[in-house]
């Protein structure tokens, strides 16, 4: 809740080389996300909060209670998998449950050596669920599983986190990961905090284009774009997500396509505005592949 006090509170932290530059903010519980590229800085960052490395500058505090899952998952060479989860809580029946819910139960007696990269990430994650931490710190959790399957066990974590009331702060580079699971959002670029706080405010309403394009496509326009192009008035640049423009074809229209890349989902387009002799790109969720070049086109916010 945002009275609560932060799980961690961060002023003026750095790490050397460059890893991470003068970077404070509070974690608060619930579900936060720490976004950014290879070399952003969402490593360091996580090191720092469970201890692991100690800033060169500045001050961090936070939990004691904290499990951590690091980028290679952590897991004991010498325990099988169902050994993990007996070190963590020593509860047979329920850890079985858990490594079933991870589709790992008939690798229970199997050690990290002789499991698959996936299944040793879902055995870090399980592992973590199954201990009695407070606050769960996971780096890329998950990326080496299949993604479609990958869904399945980020809804197995969602719900413990739900059932038990702890707190996870995980990194990625995935937006979509960040929307379908955060509440807030850590953003780190080359070891510089560019943002933090609430992920859906960050996704429709971005003060920046770089910040728009953390959480994924979208258009930003002017005012005089917003005018020109859809008719929308409104102070100074914004953000339109594809979800929010509607562009499909017109008998009339003084906006005509000059080329149109049809991607499933998300399409892009380049439309040519004919009164006022200017050309400009649009990402948009499109019916189907229907816009082609040279046709007259309309272009409207959604409902």
């Amino acid at each position: 809740m945002p009275d609560d006090p932060p799980l961690w509170t961060l002023d003026r932290v750095s790490l050397e080389p460059g890893r991470l530059r003068e970077v404070s903010l509070a974690i608060r519980s619930g579900v936060t996300s720490v976004l950014g590229w290879s070399g952003a800085g969402k490593t360091s960052l996580l090191n720092l909060l469970v201890g692991f490395e100690k800033p060169a500058r500045g001050i961090i505090a936070g939990p004691r209670s904290v499990f951590w899952v690091p980028q290679n998952g952590g897991l004991w060479p010498h325990c099988t998998a169902r050994e993990h989860l007996g070190i963590v809580r020593p509860d047979p029946e329920q850890n079985d449950e858990v490594l079933a819910t991870f589709d790992l139960l008939d690798r229970a007696d199997a050690k990290p050596a002789e499991l698959s990269e996936g299944e040793r990430a879902r055995l870090a994650v399980a592992r973590a669920l199954a201990s009695r931490a407070d606050v769960l710190v996971m780096d890329e959790p998950l990326v080496h599983v299949d993604p479609e399957r990958a869904g399945k066990f980020w809804r197995a974590i969602r719900e413990h986190l739900a059932a038990t009331g702890k707190s996870l702060v995980f990194a990625t580079h995935e937006p979509e990961r960040v929307l379908g699971e955060a509440q807030e959002v850590i953003c780190l670029r080359g070891g510089e905090l560019l943002h933090a706080g609430g992920v859906l405010p960050l996704y429709t309403d971005p003060p920046s284009p770089e910040l728009m394009e953390c959480l994924g496509p979208g258009n930003w326009l002017t005012s005089e774009e917003s005018e020109l192009w859809i008719g929308e008035s409104h102070f100074g640049p914004r953000c339109y997500r594809p979800e929010q423009l509607e562009i499909s074809l017109a008998n009339i229209s003084h906006v005509v396509v000059r080329s149109a890349s049809f991607r499933g989902a998300i399409a892009e387009v380049e439309l040519h505005h004919l009164n006022a002799a200017v050309s400009r790109r649009f990402l948009h969720r499109p019916a189907g592949p229907t816009l082609q070049p040279g046709l007259p086109a309309a272009i409207r916010l959604r409902e």
